[in-house]
């Protein structure tokens, strides 16, 4: 649409055409169909990939901005999220598209680079991966070795689900902020201090996770899927499942059958102090292990990828974190 707004801008009068008919028209293709520029209120137009980063371009943006998410249903799996043409044209027409990146909302790069005029975007995955190159990260290897921690969650080691590090949401926040800030100028700093309230409070569930770590490090927990992988580290968590059931449902495969009957007997073992479940790739191979799990008294942890209705990110992963912590508590295997 972009190529159609600029071929009738730069065509010149036509003959036949009345001037007011033909000023009338470029106005509705400029209001219709142009790339970015806002909303006639005057908000800035954001599109993200998913609730979770329209949450957090949400808490950066406030109320400067109109924020929509291209995937909503807790019941849909990003991996293979199918675009539709108003998904293109969603896209096409934002001041800054935020998506996680990594290949896990492929959808949003084929569309951006089918747009010879695209709008400038934030990707989550690469902002993180910088911030691990670089060093860049708000908490550095001598502020670890001096707390005690381990360096957990700092090389994501190509797992893409950063948003169950809030410290790389912290970054994604200051990248949205830094784009905003370019878009808006004259509120670029009402925009950097949401970005800092954000990572404040991020801040917070850090501290809940390093108390996990505290109590827990070392502990044995199983998966249904990599969902929550970064989390698990970072908390100081050790992920015994299987490999080669970590890639079987990566792939969408089945798990071989002698990996099945690993996992199973990991279960059956009760060695496991929680088993960490995504309801949104369930299979009736995995709800298996769920009952089987419950069945031996090993709590499950529900880790998904989108938001429930009435919660936003803060909210959201402070209640996982909570869930997590929780379990680990109360479990028998410990």
């Amino acid at each position: 649409m972009n190529t159609l707004r600029s071929r009738i801008v730069g065509g010149g009068p036509r003959r036949g055409v009345p001037a007011l008919l033909l000023g009338l028209t470029t106005t509705l293709v400029l209001t219709s169909c142009g790339s970015g520029g806002g909303d006639t209120n005057g908000k800035l137009d954001v599109v993200a990939s998913t609730d979770m980063w329209a949450s957090v371009a949400e808490a950066v943006a406030g109320d400067r901005a109109e924020v929509e998410a291209i995937i909503g249903d807790n019941e849909a799996d990003p991996h293979s999220y199918e675009s539709t043409p108003r998904d293109a044209a969603r896209i096409d027409r934002a001041d800054l598209v935020v998506y996680n990146g990594g290949g896990y909302d492929s959808f949003v790069a084929q569309i951006l680079s089918g747009d010879t005029e695209a709008p400038p975007s934030v990707e989550a995955f690469s902002a993180t991966r910088e911030r691990d190159q670089h060093g860049h990260d708000h908490d550095t290897a001598e502020n670890h070795a001096e707390s005690g921690h381990h360096e957990h969650g700092h090389e994501h080691s190509g797992n893409e689900h950063v948003w169950y590090e809030p410290s790389s949401v912290q970054q994604v926040a200051e990248r949205i902020s830094e784009h905003l800030g370019q878009l808006r100028p004259q509120h670029s700093a009402e925009f950097d201090r949401a970005a800092a309230d954000l990572g404040a409070r991020l801040d917070e569930v850090e501290q809940r996770i390093d108390g996990i770590e505290q109590r827990h490090g070392g502990t044995e927990v199983l998966t249904t899927a990599p969902i929550a992988d970064l989390l698990l580290d970072r908390a100081g968590l050790d992920d015994v499942t299987p490999r080669s059931f970590v890639r079987s449902v990566e792939s969408g495969n089945d798990p071989a059958a002698a990996t099945v009957a690993e996992m199973q007997d990991l279960v059956d073992s009760q060695r496991p102090a929680v088993l960490v479940h995504n309801p949104q790739t369930a299979s009736s191979l995995t709800e298996r292990i769920r009952t089987r799990a419950e069945n031996n008294g090993i709590p499950v942890v529900e880790m998904p990828e989108t938001l429930p209705e009435g919660q936003n990110y803060t909210q959201w992963i402070s209640g996982r974190v909570s869930a997590l912590e929780r379990a680990l508590d109360e479990s028998p295997n410990q």
